[in-house]
């Protein structure tokens, strides 16, 4: 009886084509998805994610596996792939590129591990800093520095989020206060707020968002729908809110409409 209710589900929250379109995201940001995860997201049966995976798969885009799929390693063989997700990398440095505008001589900042707020390394002033972070990349990137004195998180490392994530994580940043903090979502609605896939993340970046005297979420368009399992914050709960100019406008005012300060970069 359970499965023949859930096709009706599926076409009240996201219809064939748009879960598609999320879930090639969704492979392009983390490289591989879970079968069961996405079909809790997107509220439909398994089965109907396996028809997906296997529908990009037939294009040589990915590879199924037990319980999910991982991207294919040749990408140069997937049909237009490169130049979306390089549209994406543009809208993405764009904003990280806005986001090191706010960084001021002194700050202490917090930054999550998500790959449109690491952009903002590639753009960090030449100012004294202190950056407070779980991002593998932004170590890597800023370890010579002579200005920038990183304090890193313990945890283990998750190579989905491209940092470290557990619970001393999160208790890490719990016993700071930063000036600044950047953080990226994997969704954000007028309705719902910002979501990401599990518990664990939602409390870091949570805390992230709390911890700081200011608080920037950084997310292109194509971040602005429903989806995600657990909420962490409102809109309201940032100061600003920086996305590409790519946003259709109608939502650009229905986050003005929720006294959110939003910057189009």
């Amino acid at each position: 009886m359970n499965h023949q209710k859930q096709p009706e589900r599926t076409e009240n929250t996201l219809d064939g084509i748009g879960r598609r379109q999320q879930i090639l995201q969704k492979l392009e940001e983390y490289g591989e998805v879970s079968v069961h995860a996405l079909a809790e997201e997107f509220l439909v049966s398994p089965m109907t994610i396996r028809r997906d995976l296997h529908f990009f798969a037939r294009q040589g885009i990915l590879e199924t596996h037990y319980g999910g799929a991982h991207l294919c390693k040749d990408r140069s063989t997937i049909p237009d792939f490169p130049t979306r997700s390089e549209k994406l990398m543009l809208y993405k440095q764009a904003i990280g590129k806005a986001a090191a505008g706010f960084i001021k001589e002194g700050d202490s900042i917090f930054l999550d591990s998500g790959t449109t707020a690491i952009q903002i390394i590639k753009y960090f002033p030449d100012v004294h800093a202190t950056l407070i972070t779980n991002s593998l990349a932004a170590i890597q990137q800023l370890s010579t520095s002579k200005k920038v004195k990183l304090i890193v998180a313990p945890g283990t490392y998750r190579e989905q989020i491209g940092g470290s994530l557990d619970i001393s994580t999160v208790e890490f940043f719990r016993r700071y206060r930063a000036d600044k903090s950047f953080i990226g979502t994997l969704y954000c609605s007028t309705s719902m707020g910002m979501t990401t896939s599990e518990e664990m993340d939602a409390a870091l970046k949570r805390t992230l968002c709390m911890q700081s005297r200011q608080s920037f979420l950084m997310a292109d368009h194509t971040k602005f729908t429903d989806g995600g399992l657990v909420k962490f914050t409102e809109f309201t709960d940032f100061d600003y809110i920086l996305t590409n100019k790519e946003l259709d406008p109608e939502l650009q005012e229905r986050v003005r409409a929720l006294n959110a300060n939003l910057v189009l970069c």
